[in-house]
């Protein structure tokens, strides 16, 4: 067997062991949860999280931009919740530019998610209870 017919060899057995890797990553994405959403979860350097679609190129940037609200219910304990970014009172647009060196983490979310439920049907946020954390 000469060198071009061992090569060609060599790129169909490459080949074939990507495509089994896409499709075991594709069966547990579904045995998971329904694999991953178009959706991110950011972590900032200031302790904020944002959610929504995370663009790289031209500029890294963060769309259908939701965040964690924090609040104190009346017996003093922290309540999250998620807004829309675009509910701030001084109105921005559903869209933020980002630093990557601000970044501490990024991940996707996946479609079983909650708040990709939200992101996907903001109703849906009407159906959830509102999650609580106990002081630090």
């Amino acid at each position: 067997m000469n060198n071009k017919n061992l090569f060609l060899v060599f790129i169909i057995i490459v080949l074939v062991l990507v495509g089994v890797g896409v499709w075991l990553g594709v069966s547990l994405g579904r045995a998971r949860g329904g694999g991953t959403s178009p959706y991110s979860a950011v972590y900032l350097t200031t302790g904020d999280i944002y959610f929504g679609k995370l663009f790289w190129l031209p500029k890294l940037r963060l769309t259908n931009v939701w965040f964690i609200q924090r609040n104190v219910d009346s017996f003093n304990q922290p309540q999250l919740g998620l807004a829309p970014f675009t509910s701030a009172f001084w109105g921005p647009v559903d869209e933020i530019y980002l630093s990557p060196k601000q970044i501490v983490f990024w991940a996707r979310l996946s479609k079983a998610s909650d708040v990709v439920k939200v992101l996907d049907n903001p109703a849906f946020l009407q159906g959830l209870p509102q999650a609580t954390t106990t002081p630090q």
